[in-house]
């Protein structure tokens, strides 16, 4: 198994995309992304422009090779929906493994999702509801968690569906948005899990005060710890809204010492793939005025 982030916040963009190379089956996960309209006032720089488009045509390319493509959930930054020209590029002809639009959603995710299914069925090879199901594909397992919350319970983001591929003796687990994990319940079916890889969303620390509090970091924190001590788990990519903070260090060197101490890896999607880190949302020059 070959398993490529394809588009990160670690990258340069608000996506969590990675395409899952098996023997003789092509996946990709949340093959979409998205940009901040505006932060602290200040609009996307030219270079976040540009980094949008190219991986935008990245994630169309990388679909027109992939036989599945997942959906976790129907938040912008992980689903490509009908109003976009690239909609049947990605989808045309797939296997579509998407999140129950009907249950454990927001209502916003619930309109969309509704959107989504009516529109891709027409131009999809097969649709079938992901929650809390497996699936066999030649040599290849696919299974997704029952529906986990989007952060803390009660969320107003609503749930997501976690995915693990299995081929061979070898295990690649998707977390999706679980931001941190902030609760010990989402880390649980993580160790249950046990992969040899693991994609963990990590919080928005950027937003410390709004989305996020510092009892949510006391509990990230300890199922951080939890998941490393606990697994087996050989490899984790740590990403998404983490990168979006500036001072991201403050939080992720803490975590990578405690991997390092077990003989594990901790790191970035640009760092799994052996790029440096590019947070140009984070570096966007702050008008004091706003």
């Amino acid at each position: 198994m070959n398993v490529i982030p394809l588009c990160f916040d670690s990258m340069g963009v608000r996506s969590s995309c990675f395409f899952v190379q098996c023997e003789g089956l092509n996946i990709l996960i949340d093959p979409s992304l998205a940009l901040a309209n505006t932060r602290r006032g200040v609009c996307p720089t030219d270079d976040e422009m540009n980094a949008f488009f190219n991986f935008k045509k990245k994630i169309v390319d990388f679909a027109k090779r992939s036989d599945i493509i997942i959906v976790t959930h129907y938040h912008n930054g992980h689903y490509i929906s009908s109003q976009d020209e690239t909609f049947e590029e990605i989808y045309s002809n797939k296997i579509v493994l998407c999140k129950d639009r009907t249950k454990k959603l927001d209502l916003t995710q619930r309109n969309k999702g509704k959107e989504f299914e009516i529109t891709v069925k027409k131009i999809c090879k097969e649709y079938n509801i992901a929650d809390f199901n497996s699936f066999n594909f030649k040599n290849v397992k696919i299974s997704f968690s029952e529906p986990v919350w989007h952060g803390t319970e009660r969320s107003q983001f609503g749930y997501v569906v976690m995915v693990t591929i299995s081929e061979k003796k070898f295990k690649f687990m998707y977390s999706s948005d679980v931001t941190g994990p902030i609760l010990e319940s989402t880390a649980d079916l993580i160790i249950k899990e046990n992969p040899d890889l693991l994609y963990l969303c990590s919080a928005p620390t950027h937003l410390l005060g709004f989305e996020i509090t510092d009892s949510n970091l006391f509990f990230i924190e300890k199922n951080v710890k939890k998941i490393i001590d606990k697994s087996k788990i050989k490899t984790i990519i740590y990403d998404h809204y983490l990168l979006r903070d500036k001072d991201y260090k403050k939080y992720y060197s803490k975590y990578q010492s405690w991997a390092k101490a077990k003989k594990k890896y901790f790191l970035t999607a640009a760092e799994f793939i052996g790029q440096e880190i590019n947070q140009l949302e984070a570096n966007r020059t702050v008008n004091e005025n706003y």
